[in-house]
């Protein structure tokens, strides 16, 4: 039956969305991504052990009852075989409190640290998950924009062949001349499959994080501005970084740990005081009992006081001592690196961010210049001034250059997306923000993969 149920579940297919704006992508993974939710119980379960810890200085009670059945037989040879058969009961309470227990103590706050460990790095994965969906929305935008272009590209490339097999026919054209229109079109086919193979990976991907079957339905506007970051704003976000990056707050928080464990540590040299008391009655209906009480009965109630001094354990504690002074200095390393490793994330980010900020003006030119030179290559062909390598070189540096602006502009985005990750500043509020540089696809200023904005 379990065999089956799990069949079943692998053959069904993915509920379907359609609404899939950004923010509905988000929202969506945040609710149903399993690695979220396997962070969020591990959080849930954490809190728990504070409970846990706590229990040990509250009293503990237990209550114990027992009942015997006693058969005796004793043989004699000269006098009548003993037998002997009775019942013994009993019951006892013991309440048991500690009084002092240092280790108990500093378990508290090291398991305190634990649960914030554990929240810190809820937010981390969540932070992730939303990186992993929106990086992977823009992917599939990009891919669909490479798609587009080189769709239009092949059209122009097969209508070529087309006009130029007729023009072959007639006499108009050299044969040799075809060759180069055929290499050209086969090679941006292969181009396309390439695409297209990749525009099933990434919906493969976004199923994956979102748990459905979802599509982007939302682009950037064609009138959307990429921005370089400015010295000043830089220094302002590398000072955040430090303060919300998860993995150095998780460092730190490990450094901390690490210090408590010494404490522990030490602890266990310390003394601890318990208190108990315990409260017994025994009845026994033995016939043959000649020692006292005359019924059987017997009660007692003992106070104690326990303080247990620790002199030695084989040098088991000096030993763990030891170990966790050199994990603490291992704690200190990895914050230390921890930062330069995010610094260095971070630097990077800031340093494409402003690579493509620049690119795009360039692309914008270039694109411009290309159209000009395609169009004007393009008559002189048909006046016979120019060759036909002449045109297809023009076509392909038209479509490259269109390829290369748009693969910009998205990666603007992405390289924003993962330098939030690095600060921590990754969240709703700022995927919002991206949301008002973006329009429904229906809504796009031209159909055409030519950005005839920029050529005017």
């Amino acid at each position: 039956m379990k065999i089956k149920y799990i069949i079943i579940l692998f053959i069904l297919p993915l509920q379907k969305v359609t609404a899939s704006s950004l923010t509905d992508f988000i929202n969506i993974a945040v609710d149903n991504n399993l690695s979220l939710k396997s962070a969020k119980k591990d959080y849930e379960a954490t809190q728990f052990n504070a409970d846990i810890h706590r229990s040990k200085f509250l009293p503990s009670l237990s209550l114990n009852a027992d009942t015997v059945w006693n058969e005796n037989k004793e043989f004699q040879r000269t006098d009548q075989h003993l037998v002997n058969d009775y019942n013994s009961n009993s019951y006892s309470l013991s309440l048991s409190q500690n009084i002092f227990n240092l280790n108990d103590i500093y378990a508290i706050t090291s398991t305190q640290i634990n649960i914030d460990i554990s929240q810190i790095q809820t937010i981390k994965t969540e932070q992730n998950v939303i990186k992993q969906a929106a990086t992977q929305y823009f992917e599939f935008l990009k891919n669909s924009s490479q798609i587009k272009a080189t769709d239009t590209e092949l059209e122009s490339s097969i209508a070529r062949f087309n006009q130029m097999e007729r023009n072959i026919q007639l006499g108009n054209t050299a044969k040799s001349e075809i060759y180069e229109v055929i290499a050209q079109r086969e090679n941006i086919k292969n181009r396309l499959l390439t695409l297209k193979k990749e525009k099933k990976i990434i919906l493969n991907n976004i199923s994956n994080i979102l748990q459905i079957q979802a599509t982007p339905s939302f682009d950037l506007n064609k009138l959307a501005t990429f921005p370089q970051i400015s010295k000043s704003r830089e220094s302002f976000l590398k000072k955040t970084m430090f303060s919300l990056n998860t993995n150095i707050l998780i460092s730190k928080k490990a450094l901390k740990q690490s210090k408590q464990k010494i404490k522990e540590t030490k602890s266990t040299f310390s003394p601890t005081l318990t208190g108990d008391i315990n409260y017994r009655k025994d009845h026994t209906n033995n016939p043959s009992s000649n020692s006292p009480p005359d019924f059987g009965v017997s009660e007692s109630i003992v106070y104690s006081l326990n303080l247990n001094l620790p002199l030695s354990a084989g040098g088991r504690d000096l030993y763990t001592l030891k170990k966790n002074n050199i994990e603490f200095e291992k704690s200190h390393v990895d914050l230390i690196k921890s930062g330069e490793d995010s610094l260095q994330a971070f630097n990077n980010h800031i340093a494409n961010i402003n690579d493509y900020s620049r690119s795009l003006e360039s692309y914008k030119l270039i694109i411009k210049a290309n159209y000009a030179s395609y169009n004007g290559i393009k008559k002189a062909h048909r006046l016979g001034t120019r060759t036909i390598t002449d045109l297809l070189s023009a076509e392909s540096k038209l479509f490259n250059s269109i390829r290369d602006y748009e693969s910009a502009r998205y990666n603007y985005i992405i390289e924003m997306i993962n330098i939030n990750e690095v600060i921590g500043l990754l969240n709703m509020h700022y995927i919002k923000s991206i949301m008002h540089d973006m329009v429904p696809m229906s809504d796009n200023l031209s159909s055409s993969p030519i950005p005839l904005h920029l050529i005017k």
